[in-house]
């Protein structure tokens, strides 16, 4: 049975409804007939992915027997058919029957690309954990993740318990989280700082492993204590100079330590950013000499 919680448009409404609503968050229009099938079993995986992230965007449905005008419009040959708008222009779609992972990825994507609220969110939650209000944003992400369970509130949660100090709190959250959430960069990121900071701890001074070092130059263990150091000083240049230099001299020095720590700093900074685009570079050269 159709979902009647889903709103109907029709060709007088499809303007308002649709076009200039779309200025304002994402419009789902799902274009399904009666006497459709496949139409019953999808319009309600739209409705629940939409209900879990109604903050970004609406779904609403159109009966192509009865607007017939719209469907031509949109030269719409089979059903069921799915066109998502944002700032008044068509942006997406699909068309057939497709499973809820698929539809969550789908309106997953479009949320990342065209979302009203999502650049505004991020950076407001960016400031908050740049200001060590930790409990704040474990508090908001938990309650967002209630209604929108997306690979980026996820993140947030997990820097925020990392901020907090609550390692097995992560190691909690880590353990519930979907394969397909695990795959994410955003939440490879906030995993890596937490790998990076959980064994992070140094018992030297930096004055006493940097004289160390100057005493014996060759000694890894001294210059994996530095990078750490650095690290925790988010000094990321010298230290990504440093591990690229011990895996320079021993590649397979402790199982490859120095190259699961550059990894885990690439993934801690982002893919975009210009030290691990840098440091990548550097490490992928090192690996094929």
């Amino acid at each position: 049975m159709i979902v009647e919680s889903i709103k109907s448009v029709d060709e007088n409404t499809f303007v308002s409804d649709v076009i200039e609503k779309s200025k304002e968050k994402i419009i789902i229009v799902d274009f399904w007939a009666p006497w459709c099938g496949p139409c019953k079993a999808l319009t309600p995986i739209l409705e629940s992915q939409a209900t879990k992230k109604r903050e970004h965007l609406e779904v609403v449905k159109v009966n192509i027997d009865e607007n017939q005008g719209i469907a031509s419009q949109l030269r719409i040959q089979s059903i069921p058919a799915v066109f998502a708008f944002s700032g008044g222009q068509p942006v997406d779609g699909f068309m057939g029957a497709k499973t809820e992972p698929d539809v969550e990825k789908f309106f997953d994507a479009l949320i990342k690309k065209f979302s009203k609220n999502s650049s505004n969110v991020s950076e407001e939650f960016e400031i908050l954990l740049s200001e060590k209000r930790f409990q704040e944003v474990k508090l908001a992400s938990e309650e967002l993740i209630k209604s929108n369970p997306s690979p980026e509130n996820y993140s947030l949660l997990i820097r925020s318990i990392v901020g907090l100090g609550d390692f097995d709190g992560v190691e909690h959250v880590i353990e519930n989280l979907s394969p397909e959430i695990l795959k994410d960069n955003a939440v490879k990121g906030a995993i890596s700082s937490y790998e990076l900071l959980k064994n992070n701890e140094v018992e030297d001074s930096k004055k006493e492993i940097l004289d160390r070092i100057n005493e014996n130059p060759a000694d890894l263990d001294n210059k994996m204590n530095y990078s750490k150091i650095l690290f925790k000083e988010n000094n990321f240049s010298e230290c990504i100079d440093i591990l690229l230099e011990m895996f320079k001299k021993d590649k397979e020095w402790k199982e490859g330590y120095a190259k699961k720590q550059l990894l885990l700093i690439f993934d801690h900074l982002g893919s975009e950013n210009e030290l691990s685009k840098k440091g990548r570079r550097a490490l992928t050269s090192l690996i094929f000499v």
